[in-house]
């Protein structure tokens, strides 16, 4: 993110949300401008592990990414799902560090793969079926 980055900027780049669907996470972010870019912040890595999660994952992505974090690692474990994760993942590819979908031994494993790959200073995982509240990261 650099400094002429905006809310608005990130809304209309990332996927229109769905048409039901207002408010946070879906058309608002939080603002960038809480964030002073002259500083360094900590790297962050954030694993969402997941499987058969498309009812849910796209507002857990959404509210990852609107975090307007200026250095975040994100990171998507999925257990090789076949019910519309995967479309949704490669939807929001462009915003996600890294994502992987293929057979796994279940959610401690998937998390374990992604904490293999992280490289913040400060890491989390955030489930599938949840997500963050506004700012959280800033805060």
């Amino acid at each position: 993110m650099d400094k002429t980055s905006t809310n608005t900027d990130l809304l209309n780049q990332l996927p229109k949300p769905p048409a039901d669907k207002t408010g946070w996470p879906w058309t608002v972010a939080t603002d960038v401008t809480a964030y002073d870019l002259t500083k360094a912040w900590p790297r962050i890595s954030i694993i969402t592990p997941s499987y058969n999660q498309a009812e849910y994952i796209e507002e857990t992505l959404r509210s990852v990414i609107l975090q307007n974090y200026p250095n975040l690692e994100f990171i998507v474990i999925d257990g090789g799902s076949k019910d519309g994760t995967v479309e949704l993942l490669k939807k929001y590819e462009p915003w996600i560090t890294h994502w992987i979908s293929e057979k796994d031994s279940g959610q401690t494993d998937a998390i374990n793969k992604g904490l293999k790959l992280c490289t913040g200073e400060i890491f989390n995982w955030l489930n599938s079926d949840d997500y963050y509240y506004q700012s959280c990261l800033y805060k």
